[in-house]
């Protein structure tokens, strides 16, 4: 063997290793030149600056403007049959929908990214009705496309409204424990089968634009819906256990969901689950683990429950009536409205002390309850906007309860992974998910610490809970961010801006 293979090889096994012990859902991509480490650049991160949190107490949900979500969202209903040892399900979806637009409707779209993967999604049949007259057909839907345009059979008037019934399969995939997402979101392991974008998704419509749509891309989080309200029921084996958003009961191999105000709705079913719950402030909270990783399991729900105290001093009241957190079964943590699933990687490399990717990516995740679920954005062109804020709650997570690890936080969270390239990066700025992820994430990471040092605690903590307040219940742009910034900050955000962002005219 020549010194230049045992040379490659050496540092081969050396990234491994930094892989192992380093990161959950943030791997150093393999074959990108800025994955080496840069070791002056941990010594020289500043410290963090200790959580001012604002004084809420006695102010109740009600002093909120927009606390409650709006009334008049899209019904969604799905009654699934979910053949668990058969890794397949029929579904039957309904849709009433308002048109609440002022422009007239000659058809209404749907993302469905498990179309992506060849052989997972076989559409049956769609049924449309409205003021009287119906129209059945299976609208045509090729190869690896996600977009499915359902034609009207008369217009929809402004105020009139649809009702849409739509009969599909879905056959899982195998997922593997190294997939990334959005690849193995929806598929089956040896233990479980989860459900994350298994099904036709309303997509925005934009008011005298029409329906808002984009190029399927297997990067990030490559979606973009709007607030709907979602029932779900899941008739399985007896012996199978769902767990999802919202949970209503079950019994006798019946399942029920109800999430209200939804961005999305996911399942996960597995025969060996255990779950631990517990309440508090109302909010009922779940935890769902495979049976090897009971001290994670529990583990996880001490962290959502700090988490949701904290972020609702910080940001606003959460936006929920509950939090699933379910052990998934492949390279990542995801977000859903009500639910957040979290690798298994990290419950079983947990080992019981605070500085755990475990207690990172659970704080993350369920950060996205207010960034992603109540203050949405275009996941698709900016996923900074969420994720930019989530991935920072971690940090808060650790300054607030483990503040001896923040340190820890920015070299193993951030800067062993040396980020590159703009915060604003759409998930078509990146081939993989194990560029993007580690390199965007980073980044923002690293603006928000800076956006914080130049604003002050006071002011930059006002700014969160009036950005959150002020847009709640909607979803937002870049441009919003930064007007809701100067609204609490009066300074020149020029060169920091310049440092971070392609753009430079917000």
């Amino acid at each position: 063997m020549s010194n230049q293979v045992k040379r490659i090889l050496l540092i081969s096994y050396l990234l491994l290793i930094v892989l192992l012990i380093s990161g959950c859902n943030l791997p150093i991509p393999t074959s990108s030149p800025q994955s080496v480490t840069n070791a002056t650049q941990t010594e020289e991160t500043p410290p963090s600056i200790s959580v001012v949190i604002p004084d809420t107490d006695g102010i109740s949900p009600a002093a909120y403007p927009g606390i409650l979500p709006p009334s008049d969202l899209p019904e969604i209903v799905f009654e699934v049959e979910l053949f668990y040892t058969e890794r397949w399900m029929r579904v039957h979806q309904t849709v009433d929908i308002e048109n609440s637009s002022s422009d007239t409707w000659t058809e209404i779209v749907f993302n469905i990214p498990v179309n992506y993967t060849p052989g997972s999604f076989l559409l049956d049949s769609v049924k449309v009705e409205l003021s009287g007259t119906s129209q059945e057909g299976t609208p045509p839907l090729f190869g690896q496309e996600t977009i499915l345009s359902v034609p009207l059979p008369s217009a929809l008037q402004p105020g009139d409204s649809a009702h849409i019934e739509i009969g599909f399969r879905v056959i899982f995939q195998p997922v593997a424990s190294t997939d990334w997402p959005p690849n193995g979101t929806t598929g089956w392991t040896e233990n479980l089968i989860q459900a994350g974008e298994w099904y036709p998704a309303l997509v925005p419509y934009m008011e005298g634009k029409g329906w808002h749509t984009w190029r399927y891309h297997p990067v990030g989080d490559p979606t973009f819906y709007p607030l709907t309200n979602v029932s779900l029921m899941v008739t399985t084996e007896p012996d199978v256990i769902v767990a999802s958003g919202g949970s209503l009961g079950h019994e006798d191999g019946v399942w029920r969901f109800r999430v209200d105000a939804a961005r999305g709705i996911a399942f996960l079913a597995s025969p060996h689950y255990e779950v631990v719950e517990r309440e508090f402030d109302d909010i009922r909270l779940s935890s769902y683990y495979l049976p090897d990783h009971a001290i994670a399991g529990e583990v996880a729900l001490d962290v959502a429950e700090n988490a949701i105290k904290l972020f609702s001093d910080l940001y606003g009241p959460y936006p929920y009536q509950s939090l699933t957190i379910a052990e998934n079964g492949f390279f990542g943590g995801m977000e859903y409205s009500e639910m957040i699933s979290i690798t298994d990687y990290c419950y079983r490399t947990y080992r019981g002390e605070p500085n755990s990717v475990l207690i990172a990516l659970v704080a993350h995740e369920t950060a996205h309850q207010w960034w992603y679920g109540a203050v949405g954005n275009d996941q698709v062109y900016e996923p900074w906007l969420d994720e930019s804020l989530a991935f920072y709650s971690e940090l808060l997570y650790f300054e607030h309860y483990h503040p001896e690890y923040t340190k820890w936080w920015w070299k193993k969270r951030v800067d062993v992974y040396d980020p590159y390239g703009p915060v604003d990066a759409t998930i078509y700025s990146y081939e993989r998910s194990d560029y993007f992820i580690p390199s965007m994430y980073g980044q923002a990471a690293r603006f928000i610490r800076d956006l914080r040092k130049i604003m002050g605690d006071e002011d930059f903590f006002a700014f969160l809970q009036d950005y959150q307040a002020t847009y709640r219940w909607s979803s937002v742009t870049g441009q919003d961010f930064f007007d809701s910034v100067r609204s609490h900050y009066s300074g020149d955000l020029g060169p920091l801006i310049k440092a971070y962002f392609s753009r430079t005219d917000w």
